[in-house]
């Protein structure tokens, strides 16, 4: 029997766009959030939420994060319900997959 991973939404979510750096204005300026700009992405803290505004070639639009275990382990398991691949890049990077649902979200294995 295949082990079932737990899931735990993630307080840190992505905005994929190309124009990321002229979004700063917006949420900075129009919405009054606390944005910090980097060379390639912008983070912007709304307690508790971290929003991540950045490039993503392949990828357009919000990506929600789910904290697993063991992110091998998870992706193995969604794929055998009939999730998809979008985008892995392995532990630590971006491991973007979509439910049957048209959902997409990112893996990130917790730290032990």
């Amino acid at each position: 029997m295949q082990k079932k991973p737990t899931f735990r939404m993630s307080p840190c979510v992505a905005h994929h766009t190309k124009d990321w750096k002229q979004s700063a204005h917006f949420y900075k300026d129009v919405m009054g959030l606390d944005v910090c700009e980097k060379d390639s992405h912008l983070e912007i803290k709304n307690d508790p939420i971290l929003m991540y505004v950045q490039p993503n070639p392949g990828v357009e639009g919000m990506v929600m994060e789910y904290v697993v275990e063991d992110v091998e382990l998870a992706k193995n398991y969604l794929l055998s319900h009939g999730c998809e691949i979008i985008k892995w890049e392995g532990k630590g990077k971006d491991c973007y997959m979509k439910d049957p649902f048209g959902f997409t979200f990112n893996l990130w294995e917790e730290k032990k």
